[in-house]
């Protein structure tokens, strides 16, 4: 063969596979809130800010933070009701951070979730209701000082709610 032919005929093969249009995989259909949600599910643990006795960022961490960035208020509330317990905690977290106007009306609905997740600040692990995890993310004395706080009267409405009639 010329090299000139031979030369056409490597241009063509490298140029076809990108004139094709793209094929869509699975990963590409999902939306991004989503699959936060999926990789946040999958590690199962709520990380706060800091993890470790070195007190690092960790993936986890810094997927909630983009989730509370780029999802939309209906998604956060969408994925409050997700089958998975850490996803709802930051779905939750994420609103508190949102200073979302109905966060009481939301936490007093969840007053019997009792699904467990563990939670990890600093070195220590704890495993606990997801209901009060969510009521320390919005209760004035507790954890993240940019969520939004609640009164007092709805954490006591909360506890009627949750312990009524047991």
């Amino acid at each position: 063969m010329r090299p000139n032919v031979l030369y056409r005929l490597l241009l063509v093969c490298c140029l076809l596979p990108g004139l094709a249009p793209a094929q869509e995989t699975a990963a590409d259909s999902v939306p991004a809130y989503q699959a936060l949600a999926d990789s946040l599910a999958k590690v199962n643990r709520v990380h706060g800010p800091y993890v470790g006795f070195n007190g690092e960022t960790t993936n986890q961490y810094r997927n909630f933070l983009q989730l509370t960035e780029t999802a939309s208020e209906g998604q956060l509330l969408e994925l409050c009701n997700h089958d998975n317990a850490v996803v709802r905690a930051y779905a939750f977290w994420g609103l508190a951070r949102n200073q979302f106007t109905r966060l009481d009306s939301l936490l007093l609905a969840h007053a019997r979730d009792e699904a467990p997740v563990s939670e990890v600040q600093g070195g220590v692990i704890t495993r606990i209701p997801l209901v009060d995890f969510m009521q320390w993310v919005v209760d004035p004395n507790m954890m993240d000082t940019r969520s939004k706080k609640l009164d007092p009267a709805v954490i006591r409405r909360l506890a009627e709610l949750r312990f009524a009639d047991r």
